[in-house]
């Protein structure tokens, strides 16, 4: 068996040999992003000189229990439409309650999902941190810096001693929302498929290289605002802002966001409604989307449910989870590292806040400045530590230390690929120092 501290460790061993083609190939990466397809919001990604190196046996193993937690939230969302008692505990407002209710999770379970969790790479433990399954992305962050590490002597060098592999992110998606729709439909129809969002917090970028790879597949597809959808209600059919009947829309736009944005969404709803189209990500994702799945996973409700192997599961790796309340207070503001508060329903960290990151007067503030309705309380986990060369604290190019955050992309089920991102500080975010490492299989 390969091991991952060793392989490390001579990768960062031949990159130090040369500092001056260290340096030199880093500066060359990272022009190489600032011109890449891998821009959000006119910001490029920041990322280190080594990738993120896994062995196939590791990958195996999270798509192993990959399978271990969908069988627990398959159960779950069962519960959720069966049981009103249950479906309460959620806490939702009857319009999302409407949308969830109208969807059919049995065409899927979860299309589309980047499980992201804290891995330790000694022991092999880790705990989940968010379950993204409304607006999955990043894999063109992936796409583009492995491309951007081939200007690297040391990443060219060790693919040629090892069999290695990336992750497929696009082609793969491609085949998926075609089998989803074509079971959905009892068809061999290649669907016209529409990629939507709320193109002023959309990844545009992003969304234009699947287009591309969707025509590459021969299928046709557009890349077109949420709001710029035109519905037919006579004709039960759902047109592109060009004109084009859309068979399936593959939704990035999230869940709270259609929330806040709701009367916008007017003739996208209907059309779903009316099943007059495919929304392959309904709505149901947001059972598992909304970080209250942490606190429904530890309910005494949802432990009854499962058998004693998931039971175990969940203590093991789903952080303990809990509704803030004014009777916390004390004992969060006692052990201020232990703790971090996050919003119900959000993304990209917003609104996160970790004592860790905090002294105890800042900490103490802003505990007694969140809001007790629509926070959640965890215990807070602290990531695992690697070393690579990158823009350290000081902002000088460096050997530094790095905290780390592993995520599964999950297409219906099956664990496709990895999403590797390192911090400075243990809030790996983009508010902090968050890059994003390219990741590498490594074949044993």
């Amino acid at each position: 068996m390969t091991d991952l501290h060793n392989v490390n460790e001579a990768y960062l061993k031949e990159a130090a040999s040369d500092p001056e083609r260290l340096a030199k190939e880093f500066d060359e990466i990272t022009e190489y992003m600032k011109a890449s397809t891998a821009i959000h919001h006119g910001e490029y990604v920041r990322t280190c000189y080594m990738p993120k190196l896994f062995t196939e046996t590791v990958f195996a193993q999270f798509g192993s229990d990959i399978r271990t937690l969908y069988g627990i939230l398959n159960k779950v969302m069962r519960a959720y439409y069966r049981d009103p008692g249950y479906r309460a505990l959620f806490g939702f407002d009857k319009t999302a309650e409407e949308l969830i209710l109208r969807a059919d999770p049995s065409v899927s379970l979860l299309p589309m999902a980047r499980i992201d969790f804290f891995y330790n790479e000694e022991t092999g433990a880790y705990k989940y941190c968010e379950f993204n399954t409304d607006g999955t992305s990043a894999m063109n962050e992936d796409r583009e810096l492995n491309l951007a590490q081939q200007l690297s002597t040391v990443y060219r060098n060790f693919r040629a001693a090892h069999t290695t592999r990336t992750c497929e992110l696009f082609e793969s998606w491609v085949k998926t929302l075609c089998a989803i729709y074509q079971r959905a439909r009892r068809t061999d129809q290649i669907p016209y498929v529409a990629i939507v969002d709320f193109m002023d917090c959309g990844t545009v970028n992003e969304f234009e290289v699947f287009q591309g790879f969707f025509v590459e597949q021969g299928v046709p597809a557009e890349v077109c605002d949420l709001r710029s959808l035109q519905y037919n209600a006579k004709e039960k059919v759902l047109y592109g802002p060009g004109g084009h009947k859309i068979d399936a829309i593959y939704r990035r736009a999230v869940t709270s966001d259609i929330l806040q944005r709701y009367a916008e969404c007017g003739p996208l709803l209907a059309a779903v409604r009316d099943d007059a189209v495919l929304l392959v990500g309904d709505f149901h994702t947001q059972l598992v989307h909304n970080k209250t799945i942490f606190r429904i996973l530890h309910e005494a409700q949802t432990q009854a449910m499962l058998t004693e192997d998931e039971r175990s599961f969940v203590n093991a790796h789903v952080p303990l989870t809990k509704t803030f309340e004014a009777s916390d207070i004390p004992r969060v503001l006692a052990d201020k590292d232990a703790w971090i508060l996050k919003p119900l329903d959000s993304y990209a960290s917003r609104g996160v806040h970790a004592g860790v990151e905090c002294g105890e007067d800042e900490w103490a503030a802003i505990v007694r400045a969140t809001p007790l309705e629509g926070y959640l309380l965890q215990e807070f986990y602290r990531p695992y530590v690697t070393e690579n060369y990158g823009i350290g604290p000081d902002g000088s190019f460096g050997r530094n230390r790095y905290y780390n955050l592993t995520g599964v992309y999950v297409y219906d089920g099956v664990a496709q690929g990895v999403y590797s991102r390192v911090s400075l500080s243990p809030i790996i975010s983009s508010q902090y120092s968050e890059k994003t490492l390219p990741t590498l299989l490594v074949d044993e």
